[in-house]
């Protein structure tokens, strides 16, 4: 479904609610038809294509739900971040990114990520850096680099439109993603404060209900809450020694009846970041294969 959300900006919503394993997108119909991000809806984008133009695809960083469909449309010109360029260049920088090169999971995601989610190698046309301004036509964008959630996540800032493209930033009733290999939560809150004070009238994001009006800092608030959730979550876990397996089993991130590899991944991928913390101030210890929280 697409929502006009003015003249020249309009949102294009992803499948199941924008829900993974989608992502809702933007298009702005000046600039010869520019798409941001490409997980939302195939035949929408393929219709405005065809009646409006498609001259740009950018990609607000290197995550599978927002390249899905990026592979349908290999004469159109991609732009991406300095950062997250090369993730989106090669698959084995990708794979890096996401820490699942040589472990138990690097089998199961080269097959996901290349088969369900047609992962093609693109060469990046133009290499976005922070603060830097864009002009789409008569539209222009302040790119706004949020990382945290991966190193060069792209935000876009539409002043004379009011409205902010928050990406993966997105107030979801999940909570923040911050589990890739240079993810950090640390960088993921300085972000996620740092976009709710641009304090632009419409707010937007990939996940879920896409449009927030007004005053996102108690919605912000809420979300970054999550992260406090699960650390206090597992260091409850942690009053006994446990191993890995044991956490990832857990479910503490994702919650009891999601099974398989790809939540075993997120499971890890997000509490490694908490146990790595933990670790560092004296929290928690690790010694042999079992962690353990501090009195």
């Amino acid at each position: 479904m697409i929502q006009r959300l003015t003249d020249r900006i309009w949102l294009i919503e992803g499948g199941k609610g924008g829900r993974y394993p989608y992502a809702h997108s933007l298009y702005l119909r000046d600039g010869g038809g520019v798409l941001i991000d490409c997980g939302s809806d195939l035949q929408d984008i393929i219709r405005l294509k065809k009646e409006e133009g498609l001259k740009v695809i950018v990609m607000t960083h290197y995550h599978e739900d927002h390249f899905y469909f990026l592979s349908s449309f290999p004469d159109v010109e991609v732009w991406a971040t300095d950062a997250d360029a090369p993730a989106l260049e090669s698959f084995e920088v990708l794979l890096d990114r996401y820490g699942i090169t040589g472990s138990e999971w690097d089998p199961f995601f080269r097959k996901l990520l290349s088969e369900k989610f047609s992962y093609r190698p693109r060469r990046i046309a133009r290499r976005i850096v922070d603060r830097e301004r864009i002009r789409f036509g008569r539209v222009e964008a302040t790119a706004v680099i949020a990382p945290g959630h991966t190193p060069g996540h792209l935000c876009l800032h539409f002043p004379s439109e009011g409205i902010l493209f928050l990406a993966d930033y997105d107030l979801s009733d999940f909570g923040p993603w911050y589990g890739d290999k240079p993810g950090s939560i640390e960088a993921f809150r300085r972000s996620a404060k740092l976009l709710a004070g641009i304090d632009a009238p419409v707010n937007v994001v990939s996940h879920d209900a896409p449009v927030h009006r007004g005053d996102i800092r108690p919605k912000v608030s809420a979300y970054l809450s999550r992260i406090d959730r699960r650390e206090e979550d597992l260091r409850n876990f942690l009053r006994q020694p446990r191993t890995r397996l044991e956490i990832i089993r857990r479910r503490i991130v994702y919650g009891e009846g999601h099974p398989g590899p790809w939540f075993d991944y997120g499971e890890w991928a997000i509490l490694s970041k908490h146990l790595d913390g933990m670790v560092a101030r004296g929290e928690a210890v690790h010694v042999g294969d079992r962690y353990a929280a501090r009195a």
